[in-house]
């Protein structure tokens, strides 16, 4: 009797030992399959929120086995939708959820076998599919400055799209942000290390030649216009910065670049001392997004130095009084590829 006891235990103790991973399984799915139908990655994400990465990492397993195209790709949207979510508070976890959801997206396309029977049209879908995911990724943690973990990602992103206009542009921006870390405006120059300068110019050189290899893919980049004019204008080469952001800015269509050529305009005029040119740029990219912690400091900034103490204190509290529905950090910089996650919600649900 107590030897059938012992063997019905050891008999059970698999399943046992399994439920807890089964159940992770289902609750996962059910989550993925209720943000494919809503689109509201808040409420289907609910039913994980008490799960670390390391716990969904048996239900993106049993994602990957299923090999459902159409789930694949919910579930990738949805491991990206919460890492943008946590990446303000947690970086390492950020790196997770993307981490899974990179091995989602890159596992739509099929093995060698299976996707020989795949028209061309399908194949340019899922490339399209995994660089947009990958360069949304990436373009999170360059708001956060993290660049380790961008330049990863723009990796994967380059493997499926090695002559994207986008793929160079985001190559430029990580180079543009790591060369502001190294301006020694932001560091004590008596502790300064020695070649932060040369550094810092080199970097922006690699910048200007990943935006111009952009708009050799593409001359209509309008990302890579304004971003150009940028580092024109840190290069100190005015009359170039000039154009490009005047191009940039007739080009552009999208909030998010209306945003950055307003920015680098102001910032543009501003070191040239036109502080009445920079207040209207920076009044007008804060018109366009408010919730920009940027341009709050440099309009603010901008009527401080022209005397209007009034007026820099007032944009200052209009701010801070604002109710925020969104992380700071999405609106800090404008980085961040809105336009690359809305483009994957509306493919998703087609």
């Amino acid at each position: 009797m107590r030897m059938r006891t012992v063997a019905i235990v050891l008999a059970s103790v698999p399943t046992l030992l399994a439920q807890p991973d089964r159940s992770v399984v289902e609750i996962y799915r059910q989550a993925v399959a209720a943000y494919l139908e809503s689109g509201d990655a808040a409420t289907s994400a609910r039913p994980l929120a008490s799960l670390r990465p390391d716990q969904l990492e048996p239900a993106v397993k049993a994602v990957l086995t299923r090999a459902d195209p159409r789930e694949l790709e919910s579930a990738a949207d949805l491991q990206l939708e919460i890492g943008i979510t946590v990446a303000g508070l947690s970086v390492s976890g950020t790196g997770a959820y993307f981490d899974q959801g990179s091995r989602l997206v890159t596992a739509i396309l099929p093995p060698p076998a299976i996707s020989k029977g795949l028209s061309a049209v399908r194949m340019e879908e899922i490339a399209l599919i995994s660089s947009i995911w990958h360069r949304v990724a990436a373009s999170t943690f360059l708001s956060i400055n993290d660049l380790t973990g961008a330049r990863r990602l723009i990796q994967r992103a380059g493997r499926v799209a090695s002559e994207s206009a986008a793929v160079f542009t985001l190559v430029g921006t990580a180079h543009e942000i790591d060369a502001g870390l190294n301006d020694l405006d932001h560091w004590d120059p008596a502790s300064a290390k020695p070649g932060r300068t040369m550094m810092r110019a080199s970097l922006l050189l690699r910048a200007e030649e990943a935006y111009r290899s952009a708009l050799e893919s593409d001359p209509g980049y309008v990302l890579a216009v304004i971003r150009l004019g940028r580092v024109q204008s840190l290069q100190k080469n005015a009359k170039a910065a000039r154009e490009s952001l005047e191009r940039g800015a007739t080009l552009a269509r999208e909030p998010r670049h209306l945003f950055l050529a307003a920015m680098f305009m102001g910032a543009l005029q501003e070191s040239q001392n036109d502080l009445t040119g920079a207040r209207q740029s920076y009044e007008r990219a804060l018109s366009i997004v408010p919730q920009s912690q940027d341009a709050v400091a440099a309009l603010a900034f901008a009527e401080l130095m022209s005397g209007r103490i009034n007026r820099a204190e007032k944009v200052a509290r209009d701010y801070t009084s604002a109710r925020r529905d969104d992380a700071w950090w999405l609106h800090k910089t404008g980085a961040f590829d809105f336009e690359g996650l809305q483009w994957l919600r509306q493919h998703l649900r087609q």
